[in-house]
């Protein structure tokens, strides 16, 4: 029994060491091979990649994938099925089978674990089991992540996790496409529910989060509303006083017209509900979204926040011996310097800037059948006591009826509409 740290830096990522496993088969190239996946979460792109690093040192005939049914609904039913044949597809020109289920619980089916076997007439004559934390994922398999896992190459621990396999696929497999919603009414309250983001307008302001904050001291509040002397240094008036540093230029207004969200959304305790090919289009098509991030960044450069930050420490001490502003600690203007870094690296916080909404996918997993009934019935509600039916309530009542979450998609028609919507 070996316990592993799986991680790039720590020791080796879970696809490495199943990699380097399979170098140590004999007769690798003469008897077919197995690779057995079981995950919670899963990134299909991975399943051809490591077919292809495979192929490189065994005889891979084929590949078994099982992992948890909400993951469906990052693609949706439908493209996630038409994702999945496409990999078989191009696995079958390498002459490589691929098997898939999604397994489905009242709880998440969480468990973790890989396999490669070799088979001589259908006997396993070789192989390796790895049980592990790390998810099929890019973080969790390649080694982004500090995963753990126990790998084994003993004959009995590999049949075990066949076994188990087996049993999970027998009793927990369920159909993706619409007739499983069909038969489970449940599962297509979830499968509408997280085919849309959540929307949450941002009510703050972008120079309160990228301006330096100082607490005034009562000489500087007796001077007004704002001292001349803040004034002329970039101060702006406020809940809270902040020093404007950043040379921003103009930058593009925002675009989403309020007939947007008339059309296209739905009011819900939890935000209000859009269906996802709504918004990733409206978000695709702000041209002056990327526009405002391309600024942001190059305003927020390392060399351009070095100058900033040592003409800012001159002002700031200025201001401090005057008893214009209070003392503030050492590092003040290194954590508005790394304040100013982590905002130009995160594109959906620069979105939310700009657009004014940010976007969440559905907050529950599927085993809180409680809090998905309740918001569910919320989203009903809200559609009852309409006066009128926008897009997205007739798209929401369609696929209730027709227990069909596909038909949230957007058509072509519909997606032309969004575009319209963007700047009215």
């Amino acid at each position: 029994m070996r316990i592993n740290i799986l991680n790039e830096n720590l020791g080796k990522s879970a696809g490495k060491l199943l990699e380097e496993v399979s170098i140590t088969f004999e007769k690798k190239r003469q008897r077919r091979h197995e690779f057995w996946i079981l995950s919670c979460y899963v990134d299909f792109d991975l399943v051809e990649k490591y077919v292809d690093i495979l192929l490189k040192t065994i005889r891979l005939t084929d590949v078994y994938l099982a992992f948890n049914f909400s993951e469906i609904y990052k693609l949706g039913p439908l493209d996630t099925a038409k994702k999945l044949r496409g990999i078989k597809k191009k696995l079958n020109k390498k002459s490589v089978n691929l098997e898939w289920a999604t397994l489905m619980s009242s709880k998440l089916v969480h468990g973790k674990g890989y396999a490669l076997i070799q088979r001589s007439k259908d006997v396993i004559s070789d192989g390796a089991v790895l049980v592990t934390s790390a998810n099929f994922t890019a973080p969790g398999f390649e080694g982004e992540n500090v995963e753990i896992g126990y790998i084994s190459n003993k004959k009995q621990d590999i049949l075990n996790f066949q076994i188990t396999y087996h049993k999970l696929w027998k009793n927990l497999k369920v159909d993706v496409t619409h007739a499983a919603f069909k038969q489970k009414k449940y599962l297509l309250k979830f499968g509408i529910l997280s085919s849309g983001f959540f929307l949450h307008k941002w009510s703050g302001n972008l120079k309160q989060n990228i301006g330096i904050k100082y607490t005034l001291t009562e000489l500087a509040k007796r001077k007004g509303t704002i001292a001349p002397e803040l004034a002329e240094v970039g101060f702006d008036t406020g809940d809270t006083f902040t020093r404007q540093v950043l040379q921003l230029g103009n930058l593009p207004m925002k675009e989403i017209q309020p007939s947007f969200m008339m059309r296209f959304t739905i009011e819900t305790y939890w935000g209000r509900w859009c269906p996802a090919d709504a918004w990733n289009t409206l978000s695709e098509s702000c041209e002056g979204a990327k526009e405002f991030i391309e600024e942001f960044q190059k305003a927020t450069e390392d060399c351009n926040l070095s100058m900033i930050k040592e003409s800012a420490l001159e002002v700031q001490t200025n201001l401090i011996n005057k008893s214009l502003i209070k003392p503030v600690d050492p590092d003040h203007l290194d954590r508005w310097m790394s304040r100013m870094q982590e905002i130009r690296v995160n594109q959906r916080r620069l979105e939310r800037f700009f657009i004014g909404y940010e976007a969440h996918p559905l907050p529950y997993t599927i085993e809180q059948n409680s809090e998905v009934n309740n918001l569910f019935d919320s989203m009903q509600e809200s559609i009852e006591s309409s006066k009128t039916l926008n897009i997205a309530k007739r798209k929401f009542l369609a696929a209730s009826n027709e227990s069909n979450p596909d038909i949230i998609s957007l058509t072509d028609g519909e997606k032309k509409l969004v575009i319209a919507e963007r700047r009215g």
